[in-house]
């Protein structure tokens, strides 16, 4: 579906627009879509795949800030791990983006996030881009872009492919918990309340 009014808020704000609502938002909840970015409607109500009025799906945050970053555990009925990403507009208004730890698109964004921060540039605005694979799984992946140059950590980079070739899913989980607590302090530690996102989410968001 396109974004309602009701919705346009924040997420227009991060498109060049007006904004004046906080949202939740998944990434990949559903591999049979185009969408990258669901919204959260509620527990009773199946999250809504994110798209512009083109009918294009949205796939560009701009202008952004990092305001928090979390970890929640055993979320869901697969007892998921999420990382939640707290996102700052530019009038200063928060949204959470949330993924599964183990994830492509949350490591990807993990080593943009790294690379910022060697460069000293943690809190400074930057684009979020993100999209989708063309294998069976359709994974989604993510980069970050701050004067208009890709920002990643190599070496972080480098140290996930690693592990993902060698099959190592718990190395993987402990280079992202080690980072995302890095990262979490450097921005300020847990300013923002932890949220829980209770809701089932589709086999997508499992392992690839």
């Amino acid at each position: 579906m396109t974004i309602t009014p009701a919705a346009t808020s924040v997420l227009a704000e991060m498109t060049s627009a007006q904004s004046d609502i906080a949202m939740m938002i998944g990434v990949g909840l559903n591999k049979e879509s185009d969408a990258v970015f669901f919204q959260y409607l509620g527990e009773e109500q199946t999250p809504s795949a994110i798209m512009l009025p083109s009918g294009k799906p949205l796939t560009r945050l701009a202008n952004v800030k990092l305001a928090g970053l979390h970890i929640a555990d055993n979320i869901g009925t697969f007892k998921q791990t999420k990382l939640n990403v707290y996102l700052e507009s530019s009038e200063g208004r928060t949204v959470l983006v949330t993924s599964g730890l183990n994830t492509l698109w949350s490591q990807f964004l993990i080593c943009g996030l790294s690379g910022l921060q060697q460069e000293y540039a943690l809190d400074a605005p930057f684009t979020l881009d993100s999209w989708k694979g063309t294998s069976a799984m359709r994974p989604c992946f993510a980069a970050i872009r701050s004067g208009g140059n890709k920002v990643v950590d190599t070496m972080l980079k480098d140290q996930l492919q690693e592990a993902r070739s060698d099959g190592n899913s718990k190395r993987v989980l402990d280079i992202m918990r080690d980072t995302v607590g890095l990262l979490s302090q450097a921005v300020g530690g847990p300013d923002v309340s932890p949220v829980e996102v209770a809701v089932e989410e589709a086999s997508d968001d499992l392992p690839f």
